[in-house]
């Protein structure tokens, strides 16, 4: 999943929701220089990805992207379920959605003091472009298909990945639909059981 996923399955507990976010980067045994919710928020963030990469509504969703784009599709599949998610309205609404991008960027600013300057650059550009609120509309998801596609060109064509997922989203969104309740119920397990 992506951020705006790894911020909502925070359930709105700030510091579990700031160290969720770093997840992507605080490699290997690293985390272990954290406390508290800051740490169980890192180990959140695994532990979503790992239950994300190994669910079969996610697998076959990433199949649809598979003969174009072998290493990358997950990547794309990550990105389109923040879109999913963003116009989802047992989860969202366009009022809610804006607030809750609004909280993400007031709790990140309030733990800034944990970020080093790679954090510090991306989290910046996360609330100046409001990534999180701007997934909503086809133009933040082409968007950011395409920007990840130019800033790491090994990825592939982000337009060809971004006409792929046009073609192929009723399926995709039945794919999300079963699976992100899933994610729900292991991500409040895990919080519940991680000390």
């Amino acid at each position: 999943m992506n951020y705006l996923a790894h911020a909502f399955l925070s359930f709105n507990q700030p510091e579990l929701m700031v160290g969720n976010l770093m997840g992507d980067f605080v490699k290997g045994n690293n985390y272990e220089k954290y406390s508290g919710d800051l740490r169980r928020g890192l180990l959140l963030h695994r532990a979503i990805d790992q239950f994300t990469d190994q669910h079969n509504e996610t697998e076959e969703a990433v199949k649809l992207l598979k003969p174009t784009f072998r290493l990358s599709s997950s990547i794309f599949v990550d990105i389109l379920f923040d879109h999913l998610l963003a116009n989802d309205l047992n989860y969202f609404t366009n009022d809610t959605l804006f607030q809750f991008t609004e909280e993400v960027h007031y709790n990140l600013d309030q733990h800034h003091h944990h970020f080093d300057e790679k954090m510090i650059t991306f989290f910046g550009y996360m609330k100046q472009y409001n990534w999180l609120y701007n997934y909503k509309f086809e133009e933040g998801l082409s968007r950011s298909i395409i920007g990840i596609c130019k800033r790491y060109p090994r990825l592939g064509d982000g337009q060809v990945a971004f006409n792929m997922i046009q073609l192929h989203l009723p399926t995709f969104k039945q794919h999300f639909e079963k699976f992100f309740p899933d994610l729900i119920h292991h991500s409040r397990q895990f919080i519940l059981n991680t000390i």
